[in-house]
């Protein structure tokens, strides 16, 4: 990134001396936002380089023309209003992101009571069915019996019951798995939002941080000066 703005900045040079300034390229603030917001996806940055590196970005986003004074003091206002109203605007979204978080726990607290339920019926129909095997090894090697008869049938209500209340625990699991999920679902989009937001909040400190007066100095590479290029040692 320093690198492309380097360029930039050599770029400008050339276009000076040639004096085709009217055709020269500029950056595109968004895209070095959103060229930036990818980077801190994949990239933790805990020294605020990447907030340098947009700021030096940003300054060739400015056309290599004097500021007028009073239009930047209007847009830098500007700008501090947009950071203030999205700093405000996420602060309510947090507040509302903690009540519904609230509400929420009800809804979650109910999906582990009926895991936990489903779980106790699963470990019951296991042992059913154990017991139900074995009978039914039994009534093989054995003589049939009305007792034996009676077992039988006996077995066969609890496993029709087991199953049905398996069942059952299984619908009621899932109600509460969907109502927790609907009660997430406006949970997830603030947050969303609210990352967004913090991406610009970010982003406008970077620009509000920067000195004009100095970035528009920097624009231009003066007659006389040496341009360094940088290469492996001996060139």
């Amino acid at each position: 990134a320093t690198l492309l703005a380097d360029i930039h900045r050599v770029r400008r040079y050339f276009y000076y001396v040639t004096d085709t300034e009217k055709f020269l390229p500029y950056l595109d603030r968004r895209a070095v936002e959103l060229a930036i917001r990818e980077i801190r996806l994949t990239y933790d940055d805990d020294g605020n380089v990447l907030s340098n590196i947009q700021a030096y970005l940003t300054t060739f986003c400015l056309r290599n023309t004097l500021v007028d004074a009073n239009a930047h003091k209007q847009q830098h206002a500007e700008w501090t209003k947009e950071r203030d109203h999205l700093l405000a605007l996420n602060k309510e979204r947090r507040d509302q992101v903690n009540k519904l978080e609230k509400e929420a726990k009800a809804d979650k607290d109910k999906v582990e009571i009926f895991e936990r339920g489903l779980k106790n019926t699963i470990s019951k129909k296991k042992e059913i069915d154990a017991e139900v095997k074995d009978l039914i090894e039994g009534s093989v090697s054995g003589k049939i019996t009305k007792q034996v008869f009676d077992k039988h049938d006996e077995r066969k209500r609890k496993v029709e019951q087991i199953e049905k209340e398996l069942k059952e625990a299984q619908i009621r699991l899932q109600q509460a798995q969907t109502q927790l999920s609907a009660h997430r679902a406006p949970i997830r989009e603030l947050e969303t939002k609210i990352a967004e937001d913090d991406e610009r909040i970010r982003n406008l400190d970077a620009i509000l941080k920067i000195d004009i007066a100095d970035a528009q100095r920097k624009l231009n590479v003066k007659y006389g000066r040496v341009l360094l290029l940088h290469g492996p040692p001996g060139r």
